[in-house]
Formats: C-alpha cells, sequence, structure tokens
C-alpha cells in the first residue's frame, strides 16, 4: 500500500512539473474605459485580469492607440468596449478579433435608451452645424439598468471561457443586481426634491441618466467634450440659460473656460461632473454614480438656497 502511494504521490510531481496538471490562467479582459471597468471588476473577480485601456480622465473621442494598446488588444482573451460611436479607434482594431471574443455594449439587446431629442427640443437651440440630434446617447453606462445588463452579459461570456467557475460569475452579476436596486433608490431619493430645476451640462452625455432620474437638463455647451463652441453660440446659450437654468456642469478634462465664464456672467452655480470616473478616489461603480448625484444635488439645492 505505501508503496502505490509513494508510486501515485511521484506522478502527481511529475505532472506538476510538466505543466499537465496547472491552475488555469485567468483571462485577460480588455476594457476600453475606466466606467466599463468598474463594472467588469465587480464580476470577474481573481478569475479575470481587467486591464483598462484608456487612462482615466483621457476622452476616447480623441484617444490614438499606441504599439502596447495594439498588443493588449490581440492578446485579451475577451474585450469590452461600448461601440463605435464612442471609441471609434477601436472599431477597426476589434473587427480583426473573432466575434465572440467581443462585447459591444451599445448592441446588447436589453439596453435601455432615452427617448431621442427632438428637432424642437430646446438643448437644440442655437447648436452651430449639429447634425447629431437623433442620435443615440453612448455613455450607456450612466442608467443603473445598463450597467446590470452589460454585467450579465460579461458573467455569461466569462463563464463559456471558464465553464468551471460559470456560477461563480453568474453569483457575482445576481449579487450586483441587488447593490444596483439599492443604489437606484438611493439617488432616486436624492435627486427627487430638484427633479424641476433646470440645468445645463458641458457636454451632450448625460442623457441616460437624465432620463432615468427624470431630470431638467435644459442644454449643453457643445457636442463632444473637444468640439469647442463659437461665440456666437455661446451668446445664444446665455440668454437661454438665463431664465432655464440654475447650474451649469462642467467637466474635469475638458477645456471648459469659455464656460466657466458663461456660467458666471449668467449667475449660474457650477459642478464638476466625472462620468468618465477620472478621480483616482472612485473605485467602483456605485462611487461614481453617486458622486454624480452629489455634485447634481448639491448645485441644485444650493441655487435654490
Amino acid at each position: 500500500m505505501s508503496r502505490s502511494i509513494c508510486a501515485r504521490f511521484l506522478l502527481l510531481l511529475a505532472l506538476l512539473a510538466s505543466g499537465a496538471i496547472a491552475r488555469e490562467q485567468p483571462v485577460q479582459l480588455m476594457v476600453s474605459i475606466k466606467p466599463l471597468a468598474l463594472i467588469a471588476e465587480r464580476i470577474a473577480g481573481d478569475e479575470a485580469q481587467v486591464q483598462t485601456l484608456l487612462p482615466a480622465g483621457v476622452s476616447p473621442h480623441e484617444f490614438a492607440l499606441r504599439v502596447s494598446d495594439m498588443r493588449l488588444i490581440r492578446r485579451a482573451d475577451l474585450a469590452l468596449w461600448v461601440g463605435p460611436a464612442l471609441e471609434g479607434f477601436l472599431q477597426k482594431p476589434l473587427a480583426g478579433l473573432a466575434p465572440h471574443t467581443v462585447v459591444t455594449a451599445a448592441e446588447l439587446d436589453a439596453i435601455v435608451w432615452p427617448a431621442a431629442r427632438g428637432a424642437g427640443h430646446s438643448a437644440q437651440a442655437g447648436h452651430e452645424g449639429h447634425t447629431h440630434e437623433h442620435d443615440r446617447d453612448p455613455h450607456v453606462w450612466l442608467n443603473p439598468d445598463n450597467a446590470l445588463i452589460i454585467a450579465r452579459e460579461l458573467a455569461q461570456r466569462l463563464g463559456q471561457l471558464r465553464p468551471a467557475q460559470a456560477q461563480v460569475f453568474s453569483r457575482r452579476a445576481a449579487q450586483f443586481a441587488e447593490e444596483l436596486a439599492v443604489l437606484d433608490r438611493q439617488i432616486t431619493l436624492q435627486l427627487e426634491p430638484v427633479k424641476d430645476r433646470g440645468f445645463a451640462v458641458y457636454h451632450d452625455g448625460y442623457r441616460h441618466f437624465v432620463a432615468r432620474y427624470q431630470l431638467k437638463q435644459v442644454d449643453y455647451v457643445t457636442l463632444t467634450p473637444e468640439r469647442r463652441p463659437g461665440a456666437r453660440h455661446l451668446y445664444e446659450l446665455e440668454k437661454h440659460l438665463q431664465s432655464e437654468a440654475v447650474c451649469l456642469f462642467v467637466e474635469p478634462y475638458a477645456d471648459t473656460a469659455a464656460a466657466s465664464a458663461l456660467a458666471e456672467r449668467a449667475g449660474l452655480r457650477t459642478g464638476i461632473l466625472d462620468p468618465l470616473a477620472s478621480d483616482v478616489s472612485i473605485l467602483d461603480y456605485r462611487g461614481l454614480m453617486t458622486g454624480l448625484a452629489a455634485v447634481l444635488a448639491g448645485c441644485l439645492q444650493g441655487a435654490n438656497a
């Protein structure tokens, strides 16, 4: 009997030494932007290594891929991005990957889309050269319902890559759903007192958040953060906001000097919204969303004090 045990032990050592028995390596999950990474990390755990392509606070509208980024994309077992409307620079590289290894959040069937802005919407007045009034807002993660859709899709895809851990991923997605329900109720209650107070944002990227919590956004300064508004547009916008808004929200990674000056002339309070979670203190999806809600509530309540 002792010889048999010894023989099995030696065989096990030999197998381990040859690599025949080895722990599966973590899934290499490439994520385009930090907000998606915050969702992915909640589901992935130690079974997947989440690597974020864009540095925190860098706008996906103007990012250029480096050689190291291309290597990261090619090594990925699974890639998660919003879609070409937000990260156009990824469209060609991801097209070279197998379709089952790419999750395009904007193409998931259950994603909730806010109603398109009509041509007569007040937020379109005076916007020079805008040709995207009816386009969908790609900032899908700003609605907790969409965050859950993305999380569930990731859990399924990760489970396909690591069948032995499929139940673990599924359980994390279920726990995330419970956390999001609590978060959603909290934000709803927090923003309820300011739902009727008009405000403007720096760029048109908050439709999902505004629609989910029925807020009164009346305008935006520019279509994308990189598009600098013209003098005529700023003049018309100032007149509009003087009568319709109490706050104007800018962003930490955009040149918002002109917008801040406009707010001062129009007598508006200002706040800083961070939809890309550029602040290093934002460590999870809850932190991202509660941060946005706190800034909005703080400015809008203070404006009515």
